[in-house]
């Protein structure tokens, strides 16, 4: 059997789901240490981390966390070691509405509630003291066949050096290396204004990424789903991000926009999470009902569809006062 390149770095197709069981078979080095299996926004856990199982033979237990804006989350350790030194493994992650269960050899060994949205997962990343032979994510939806998701080559990920402490801070590039989208790759740093077709068009399921830059004394920055190219389209999502603009100060406003006329606006928010100078990353699911709004990493709002069949929608716009680093379609 064919032993996967450690570190190993690997896109997911179609990213997690509820009903998605991560599947991985593998073995401990003689002399393993410690080793991780993170499931990341980005190609390492350089990048926002949703979940990172880290087995620590040395201290005798495993560290489940996550990762976002460069900090680690709170340590859970319950459970023990059920991992042996230079014997195999089989490892279980299942996906569910609360977090993730894992399965160490066929029995229970603990959950881990979700901290990040799901949706943000693109990759597994994999290193350490192990030996990977098989990784495999399938699907368990409403009774269907599961369905499997083939091996894909390893990306080249620079290793660590010896006896460095977890987790290390690796090289990579400043600019990931996405796979390509639907109909194209990712914009790197597009013009402002931008309108691009949203590369796929617009399903449930789709998830749009905006990354960018506020400028450094902002008045609002606009991201509309638009029904065409043309200035006066019906617009099914406004996303109105205001730090100083007609008597609003750090809103955001969603709203539609049909036949000319603007509907009610949507203002209620716990927090603002945008400051200018400072990097973001908006991440818009489309679901059945509305779409769900992230921002790095975290959950922020929903905006209940107005403008039906999503199919409709077949444009991205952004202006204002910002300056965009990345745009992809997933």
């Amino acid at each position: 059997m064919t032993t996967i390149v450690i570190p190993y770095s690997g896109y997911i197709p179609g990213g997690l789901h509820i009903g998605t069981d991560v599947s991985i078979s593998g073995r401990t080095h003689h002399d393993f240490k410690r080793f991780s299996i993170s499931l990341c926004s980005g190609p390492t856990w350089d990048s926002d981390c949703a979940f990172v199982f880290n087995p620590r033979f040395d201290d005798g237990r495993v560290v489940r966390t996550h990762k976002q804006g460069g900090t680690w989350g709170v340590e859970e350790t319950d459970g023990g070691m059920p991992f042996r030194r230079g014997h195999n493994f089989d490892l279980h992650i299942k996906i569910d509405h609360h977090g993730y269960k894992i399965k160490v050899n066929n029995r229970h060994f603990c959950n881990f509630h979700h901290r990040l949205p799901k949706e943000m997962v693109q990759y597994i990343y994999i290193e350490g003291d192990v030996y990977i032979n098989f990784i495999q994510f399938s699907e368990h939806r409403h009774g269907v066949v599961p369905s499997v998701v083939p091996s894909f080559a390893p990306a080249p990920v620079p290793a660590y050096p010896a006896g460095a402490v977890f987790p290390p801070v690796p090289s990579y590039p400043s600019a990931p290396s996405y796979p390509p989208a639907y109909g194209g790759g990712p914009l790197y740093n597009p013009p402002v204004p931008l309108t691009t077709p949203i590369q796929g068009g617009l399903y449930h399921g789709k998830i749009i990424y905006i990354s960018g830059v506020p400028h450094h004394s902002p008045s609002r920055f606009t991201i509309n789903l638009a029904c065409g190219s043309y200035d006066s389209a019906d617009y099914g999502l406004t996303f109105d991000v205001r730090f100083n603009y007609s008597n609003c100060y750090n809103v955001v406003v969603r709203t539609h926009r049909q036949n000319g006329s603007w509907g009610p606006e949507e203002k209620h928010q716990n927090y603002f999470p945008f400051s200018p100078g400072a990097d973001f990353e908006i991440m818009i699911l489309a679901e059945h009902n509305a779409y769900k709004i992230a921002v790095n990493g975290q959950h922020y709002t929903e905006f209940f569809h107005r403008i039906q069949p999503l199919q409709r929608i077949d444009y991205l716009n952004v202006t204002g006062d910002v300056r965009l680093t990345l745009v992809r379609f997933q």
